[in-house]
């Protein structure tokens, strides 16, 4: 039994993986470093994006924390000035 199309078998990643190995191989061929160091280069970049996303995700709730004090504390003042305006009348 012969198949009808012979040809070699073709590999499909994902988008993510072929992005990988698009890095990996100019990493190679590019720079010259072996396959481990761009193993290592890869994985430590995507730790800094990792990173990256997770400061931006604690500035977010820190800016949504003080605005919500500054709402509270405006808030507070305006009650302690209508209480200095009550005594004083």
């Amino acid at each position: 039994m012969i198949p009808e199309n012979p040809s070699p078998k073709k590999y499909w990643y994902g988008t993510y993986e072929g992005y990988e190995l698009r890095c990996q191989r100019r990493l190679q061929k590019d720079l010259g470093v072996d396959q481990a160091a761009a193993e290592t280069i890869l994985r430590l970049r995507n730790q800094v994006v990792e990173l990256q996303s997770h400061i931006r995700q604690l500035e977010a709730e820190l800016t949504a924390q003080v605005e919500s004090q500054q709402l509270r504390l405006a808030h507070y003042r305006e009650v302690y000035y209508e209480a200095t305006w009550i005594e004083l009348e």
